[in-house]
């Protein structure tokens, strides 16, 4: 019998997840494709901008730069939230950085053409003497704007539906582990931009099959055998009991002793830490095709933090996260390798928490939006 190897040149990824193998490892660094994702995917999706503790009162705005585009949202003098592209009609300079709260005209630094709070263009300088000028045709767009658990995200996509039908059922399960969190403040930070695919940082996020050989101490804090994953249409979410006395962080027992990470499409999950009150954002959003900026922000829901939340944030920013990203620049450069096409996932039948069915969940809304490039 001739075994021979499978055509390296085969697309062997399945809608099933029990059959499928991974992606093709071009399109994690193919800059068609990417070019093509930009379109398809960031610019029809519901992208996160921040927290609504930002925006509450009038003029207050939020700056925010996702696949190539700046935007803003601001509270109006109606009170709405409204959202914006970040660049003035004139000649594309961008009307705020940052954020904090506008005056009630926003000026251009360049030119000085001015708009108000809901995007009208108030006063162009020597506009009255340029033949046919018409300031309602340089009005800013407007894009959707929604808001999740009290956290804002912007959609580029004018027929865009509403958080709550795309994430049905979303919201109420990221109650289950946090309440509140419209009421929270965004405290401590930390940025990686790192060498890899936006797609190799969501694969690793997805699964827990690496946990053990590459996360001691969280397989230590997590009590791997209560460990579970579940997949909606577009989200999916993974949970599991804490251990107080670990080698991640210690924490109190008889409180909340939950780990929780949800995840919306394409690029944002919600962290829930056990031993402490607040949550957690982990935001990534390519800036090239082998770039992705990621984005770890916690929110507290009280003055100041505890030192069990301090010393939860130091295990993400000087452990877990650095580990994560080893692993995924290591596995993008192994993406380029004449000896690697594609991988199988990893699914078993009890879904058990070595499963990989949320990295193919994510895999395949990749490819049911990319359907007409691949």
């Amino acid at each position: 019998m001739d075994m021979k190897r499978p055509d390296p040149r085969a697309d062997r990824f399945s809608a099933v997840p029990d059959q499928s193998y991974t992606i093709a490892a071009r399109l994690y660094h193919d800059p068609d494709f990417y070019a093509d994702e930009q379109r398809d995917i960031f610019h029809r999706s519901w992208m996160f901008a921040g927290h609504i503790s930002d925006l509450r009162d009038a003029g207050d705005y939020i700056t925010a730069d996702f696949a190539g585009q700046r935007i803003y949202v601001i509270r109006s003098n109606d009170g709405t939230l409204k959202a914006f592209f970040n660049v003035c009609q004139h000649r594309g300079h961008s009307l705020l950085s940052g954020k904090g709260r506008a005056k009630s005209l926003i000026v251009c630094p360049y030119h000085a053409w001015s708009y108000d709070r809901d995007g009208t263009l108030i006063a162009a300088n020597n506009c009255d003497h340029v033949a046919g000028f018409d300031k309602r045709e340089f009005d800013l767009p407007a894009l959707a704007v929604d808001t999740f658990a009290g956290f804002v995200f912007v959609n580029l996509d004018p027929d865009a539906r509403p958080m709550a039908e795309v994430y049905d059922g979303a919201e109420q399960a990221l109650k289950r582990f946090r309440t509140g969190t419209e009421n929270f403040t965004p405290d401590d930070s930390v940025q990686f931009d790192i060498q890899g695919n936006w797609k190799n940082v969501g694969d690793n996020l997805l699964e827990c099959y690496h946990c053990a050989p590459a996360h001691k101490a969280f397989v230590d804090l997590v009590d791997m055998k209560t460990y579970q994953v579940e997949t909606h249409k577009y989200w999916s979410v993974q949970y599991g009991t804490c251990r107080p006395q670990n080698s991640a962080y210690d924490f109190e027992a008889g409180g909340d002793e939950r780990f929780c990470t949800l995840y919306l499409w394409p690029g944002l999950a919600f962290t829930v830490f056990p031993g402490i009150d607040g949550i957690s954002t982990f935001s990534f959003v390519p800036t090239a095709p082998e770039v992705t900026r990621q984005d770890f922000t916690y929110y507290r829901p009280h003055a100041a933090c505890s030192e069990t939340e301090e010393k939860a944030f130091a295990y993400f920013r000087d452990v877990l996260g650095p580990e994560d990203v080893d692993l995924v620049e290591n596995v993008q450069r192994g993406l380029h390798s004449l000896g690697y096409h594609q991988g199988r996932i990893m699914v078993d039948a009890a879904r058990s928490e070595l499963s990989e069915h949320a990295l193919h969940h994510f895999q395949n809304l990749v490819m049911t939006e990319m359907a007409d490039y691949v």
